[in-house]
């Protein structure tokens, strides 16, 4: 059970932290966090959409990811306009 915490903790820091330059300890990642919640609302959203007419449509999962890709998208154009 202790390998099992210890195994999620590394992947939540890993993915979801970066390392701060100055001091070397893990921040939470505003990027990671967003683009974290916007997938599990998009699938939320899906899954809503499949129980309430009992029909799974490609094209509202589709859209609903591509809402989510985007927000990296917007990221590094914003990322870029600062430069």
């Amino acid at each position: 059970m202790k390998y099992i915490k210890e195994l999620i903790a590394s992947i939540i820091r890993d993915t979801l932290k970066k390392a701060d330059n100055n001091t070397g300890e893990y921040r939470w990642s505003r990027t990671s966090l967003t683009m974290l919640s916007s997938w599990i609302a998009a699938l939320f959203l899906c899954f809503y959409d499949y129980f309430k007419t009992g029909v799974f449509k490609y094209d509202v999962f589709l859209t609903l990811v591509l809402v989510a890709v985007s927000v990296k998208a917007v990221d590094a154009l914003s990322q870029r306009l600062v430069k």
